[in-house]
This record gives C-alpha cells, sequence and structure tokens, in this order.
C-alpha cells in the first residue's frame, strides 16, 4: 500500500500536527506501508499559493491520499474515492466575524466536506462540531484519535520535598488564572509552561507561589517537566484532544482536568474529573491527590492502563484498517 501524507509548510511555532503524524509514519512503515510527504508549497494561505499547492498535489497522488490537517483547502485535485482528510477542530469557525467567517467556512470545511467520502476527526467532539455545522456530513466522519507523542520513558520518580503541579499553556483557555487562584495558600511549587504576562507574574509573587516558567519548552524540557511533577493540572476550557493528559498519564503524573468532552473521554477513568469554572473543584482535586496517597496511586494505575489505548502503533493500526476499507471499496 502507497500512501501520501499532504502537510503543511512546515513551520517550527507550529509543528503538532507534523510531529504526529510523523511518529505514524515509522509505525506504517515498521508496518510494510510505504509511505511519502508533500509539503504545501506556500508558509501563508493567498490564491496563488491556493492554486500552485492544488496543482502540485495533484501531480503527487498515491494509492492513498491523506491530509493531515490544517490545510483542508487543498482537496479539491485530488481523488475522491481515496482521498483522506483529517480535522484536528472546528473551533476557529465560532471565533470569526463576517465575510472572513463565510470564506474560511466555505474552503476550510463545507467544500472540502462536499467533495471527499472520507474524512477522520480525532475526537467525538470534533464530529459533534462539525455534524452541528453540516449533518448532512456525518455519515462521512470517522473518529481517529491522536496518538501519544512523546517517547516511553523508563524512569524513577523523583520524590519531591512538596507537591510539584504541572500546568500547560497560558492562552484564556487553558485556564491558567483559575489554577492559580486554586493553589493560592497550598504549599506546592508549579511548573508553568508558556508566556506569563506582567499581571500574572504579579499574581504569583503577590500570593508568594512557588513557581518554575518555561516561555517555551522543548520536548526534553517538557519531558523533563512531567518527569518533576506529580499533577498535571489541565482544566481547559476547550480542546480539539487533550494531548496533555494522555502524556502526563504516561510520565507518572496523576492528572486533574476538565468534566467536559473530549477531556473527560480522552483521560477515562485515570483522572479527576472538575468544573473548569470551579476554582473550589480544582482546589479540592489538588488536595485530595496530596492527602490520599490512595488516590495518588490509583489514578497512576488507571492512567497508564488508558494511556495504552493510545500508544503510536495502536493508532497506526487504525489508520491502516481505515486505508484498506478505502481501497476495498474503490
Amino acid at each position: 500500500m502507497k500512501v501520501t501524507f499532504f502537510q503543511r509548510f512546515p513551520n517550527p511555532k507550529f509543528l503538532s500536527i507534523e510531529k504526529l503524524f510523523s511518529i505514524l509514519n515509522i509505525e506504517m512503515i515498521k508496518r510494510g506501508i510505504d509511505t511519502k510527504n508533500i509539503y504545501e508549497v506556500n508558509p501563508n494561505f493567498s490564491l496563488l499559493g491556493f492554486i500552485k499547492t492544488n496543482l502540485f498535489f495533484k501531480k503527487n497522488q498515491s494509492e492513498i491520499n491523506h491530509i493531515t490537517g490544517a490545510i483542508h483547502w487543498s482537496v479539491f485535485l485530488l481523488k475522491r474515492k481515496n482521498t483522506v482528510l483529517t480535522i484536528h477542530d472546528a473551533g476557529n469557525i465560532s471565533e470569526l466575524r463576517g465575510i472572513k467567517k463565510y470564506f474560511f467556512k466555505l474552503l476550510w470545511f463545507y467544500l472540502p466536506l462536499k467533495k471527499l467520502k472520507y474524512v477522520t476527526v480525532i475526537s467525538e467532539k470534533t464530529k459533534k462540531e462539525l455534524v452541528a455545522l453540516f449533518p448532512w456530513a456525518e455519515s462521512k466522519i470517522t473518529v481517529i484519535p491522536n496518538c501519544l507523542t512523546i517517547p516511553y520513558q523508563d524512569f524513577e520518580k523523583p520524590v519531591n520535598s512538596k507537591p510539584v503541579i504541572l500546568a500547560v499553556g497560558y492562552y484564556p483557555k487553558k485556564n491558567l488564572d483559575r489554577i492559580l487562584q486554586a493553589i493560592i495558600g497550598i504549599d506546592v511549587k508549579i511548573i508553568i509552561i508558556g508566556l506569563l504576562s506582567p499581571e500574572r507574574i504579579k499574581f504569583l509573587h503577590d500570593n508568594k507561589i512557588d513557581y518554575i516558567n518555561f516561555e517555551r519548552a522543548s520536548e526534553d524540557e517538557l519531558i523533563q517537566a512531567y518527569k518533576d511533577s506529580d499533577i498535571l493540572c489541565f482544566p481547559s476550557l476547550y480542546e480539539g484532544f487533550g494531548l496533555p493528559i494522555l502524556e502526563a498519564q504516561e510520565m507518572k503524573c496523576c492528572v486533574i482536568t476538565s468534566n467536559i468532552s473530549p477531556m473527560k473521554e480522552v483521560a477515562g477513568d485515570g483522572a479527576i474529573l472538575v468544573n473548569p469554572n470551579s476554582v473550589e473543584e480544582i482546589r479540592k482535586a489538588i488536595n485530595n491527590i496530596i492527602s490520599d496517597s490512595e488516590l495518588k496511586n490509583k489514578l497512576l494505575e488507571l492512567g497508564q492502563q488508558n494511556v495504552v489505548k493510545y500508544h503510536p502503533e495502536v493508532i497506526a493500526e487504525q489508520y491502516i484498517n481505515y486505508y484498506k476499507m478505502i481501497l476495498d471499496q474503490k
């Protein structure tokens, strides 16, 4: 079987999709799949880039064409019967207004969904978002989740002098302000991944919160942060998937996350679920893990059991079976 991955123009600031499919690519090669990677012609969307990319992609088709995400508009000259589009989330639509929203919805979602027979999404949440906007597309959409993207690590968890909490991300949807409010007065250290505003730094100092900050963590720094942490606090307000949950479970961290989709599905039984709008629930979950060693050990055990379902070899097999189904229907 020959599979071509069509990917967006490489950008060091945005590599999550590329990293995901590079890992899946390795697993597919191990299983005898002949893969190739083709990239968008221009780094920024433009009419000329649109035309060039679609023509370039047309010339590089194979048995299975797979657009891995973001550049949904590049489907138009690919064959309908053997092309897959992966959509990671549809949240951007609601954030736009006016003519920009119209063209984004048309080129990134409506026309690609109309053209193609095969669409994958990374969570039931994303599928529900798409079906709410385009009910007629439901039968085309299959859920294949993201895989774990950090390498397996065999290590001994350090015994910290006081509990260490990890918070990943600083955008409003990551809910960092409520996390910081929740730990006021609790004797913990917090590792924060993401840019801290002057207001947040002042808040940390005013409330005597012990913290470490990485504005932009490398993969090695992120892995080390997981190793050093006892708890991932991830009460996000919105996610397309929620990969930090799996990373934390793999790295032997207890997980606190939101009781909403897709986080609650991704976490399985290996997390404490909280109302992300409730500082008190977040605070209670942190205190419960700190004070109850039996609960902590149970969360770690269930987390390790859950994350196995998302190991790269498992997700790669799901895609391979999906490709086989497409070829059988040609």
